[in-house]
């Protein structure tokens, strides 16, 4: 098991996870939002292939609409 941060609650998952299945585990629409792992920004089309390290800080990010 992993101990990984998103959005500043840490959170344990197996060490092979994707972040990808973490997005899914969460329950986190993945429309319109975006990712970063240690400030660093992972394309969408990277998520299937990216596993996190132990104490890692996700953030991820959704767009909002406003006016």
């Amino acid at each position: 098991m992993i101990n990984i941060k998103v959005n500043n609650t840490t959170y344990q998952f197996q060490s092979t996870v994707t972040l990808d299945q973490i997005i899914n585990q969460l329950d986190i629409s993945v429309n319109g939002i975006a990712v970063a792992i240690n400030q660093s920004i992972i394309t969408k089309s990277d998520w299937i292939s990216t596993t996190p390290n132990d104490g890692d800080a996700l953030l991820i990010i959704k767009a909002t609409q406003g006016g």
